[in-house]
């Protein structure tokens, strides 16, 4: 097996294992709020959406430099560090005896894990040009299996042993995440071309790769589809219990929903981030966009759990096909030594999406209603589509940047 093709097996294999981690305490966190002394609906849903957006600020503001450092000493070092810290902070939080431990121990996490953008900047750091669509879609199918399988194991296991123990769980998937890629991936530094051998500061480091046109514009995009993203996420369990009444299971049948949707973003990221690498990024990332946005509208209308169900699964189908192939954008652009700052600057953005999606859900429902929040995303993916057209470099770029590989491997293998 060819070594990059070995690297990104076990990468794959890890980054699920460490969203599955994450992903087992997500159903009962607001739960083990309660447990460590907050009560009251209001209280509750305030110290929630603290724990989720302290991890967020964290990542924020970290992201960038660990994308730097990255760069500096290592895209696989960066990866078992963020694991490993991973494993040790979840560890404790199952160990809190209050809400203020648990709050401070989110926004370490925030800090000092961002498993996804380390993972993504070793396989792409790795993989030839020609075959970046591929493998970040196989990240992607990675991120997405642990994001469908860990949120419902989670609720069972809390269920059966306890919410502290399932702490304990989720650490040891972290750290299985952390040892199989120190042992198992072999990480070959590219030789940097003197004129840019030299070791910028980190503020220097991330202004070399600000100054490619296309790199704000891509993850303007990327922070737009996060964006879009969990602004529904918030509200699909109060609209599945308007959807089905009293006599429903809300919990259960978001569940499935989540679970079937996370399915089909596996499914297309592999598939469609294979054809990417020769229809065009700039193609796929426009038209997974644009379905997304036909998607989300009738999501407005439905009047029964199967039809939300059936859009839902649609839904993950075009994010499954967009990610990858913006990442794949990002990669090309800069020089191989310079992907994990890029990353970790995407991984900015994607954290400030991922706090400003719900914030900005509940506006929407205070303003006019659940439904209404749909439209809006509707609005805004037909915005990235319309955007990538405009700003994102296109099939030109891809095929020069593919001969580029072929010529480079060409007189390596003289």
């Amino acid at each position: 097996m060819e070594q990059w093709r070995r690297t990104l097996l076990v990468t794959a294999i890890a980054q699920a294992c460490s969203i599955l981690g994450f992903g087992l305490v997500t159903p009962f966190l607001p739960l083990y709020v309660q447990q460590l002394g907050i009560h009251g609906a209001a209280q509750v849903t305030f110290w929630a959406a603290m724990m989720s957006g302290f991890v967020a600020l964290g990542m924020t503001f970290a992201s960038p430099l660990w994308g730097v450092l990255a760069d500096r000493h290592g895209r696989k070092l960066m990866v078992v560090r963020a694991a490993g810290c991973a494993a040790l902070l979840m560890g404790l939080m199952g160990l809190a005896t209050n809400v203020y431990q648990l709050l401070a121990l989110r926004l370490l996490q925030g800090i000092f894990t961002g498993t996804v953008s380390a993972s993504q900047a070793l396989v792409a750091s790795q993989t030839p040009r020609h075959r970046l669509g591929f493998a970040l879609g196989v990240m992607q199918t990675a991120v997405f299996t642990g994001n469908s399988l860990g949120p419902l194991a989670g609720g069972f296991v809390a269920q059966l042993v306890g919410f502290r123990q399932t702490f304990v769980l989720s650490a040891v998937f972290l750290l299985a995440c952390a040892l199989m890629v120190a042992f198992l991936v072999k990480e070959e530094r590219p030789e940097v071309p003197a004129a840019r051998s030299g070791q910028p500061s980190l503020l220097a480091g991330m202004g070399m790769v600000l100054r490619s046109p296309a790199i704000l514009p891509m993850i303007a995009s990327i922070f737009a589809v996060q964006f879009a993203v969990t602004q529904v996420y918030p509200i699909l369990p109060q609209f599945v219990q308007a959807l089905q009444g009293s006599s429903g299971n809300a919990a259960i049948a978001t569940g499935v929903i989540l679970a079937l949707a996370g399915g089909a973003g596996a499914i297309s990221s592999t598939m469609v981030g294979w054809y990417s690498d020769r229809l065009g990024y700039k193609r796929v990332l426009a038209t997974a966009a644009f379905l997304a946005c036909l998607v989300s509208v009738p999501q407005f209308f439905v009047t029964a759990t199967w039809q939300l169900g059936a859009l839902r699964v649609l839904d993950g189908f075009a994010l499954g096909a967009m990610l990858p192939s913006g990442s794949a954008i990002l990669a090309g652009l800069v020089p191989q030594e310079r992907r994990g700052a890029v990353y970790g600057l995407s991984a900015a953005a994607i954290s400030v999406g991922f706090a400003a999606g719900p914030l900005t859900s509940a506006a929407v429902v205070a303003l006019s209603n659940i439904r209404t929040v749909f439209l809006v995303a509707a609005v805004l993916l037909a915005a990235i589509g319309v955007w990538v057209l405009r700003t994102a470099p296109g099939r030109q770029w891809q095929a020069e940047h593919a001969r580029e590989a072929q010529a480079a491997e060409a007189i390596g293998a003289q």
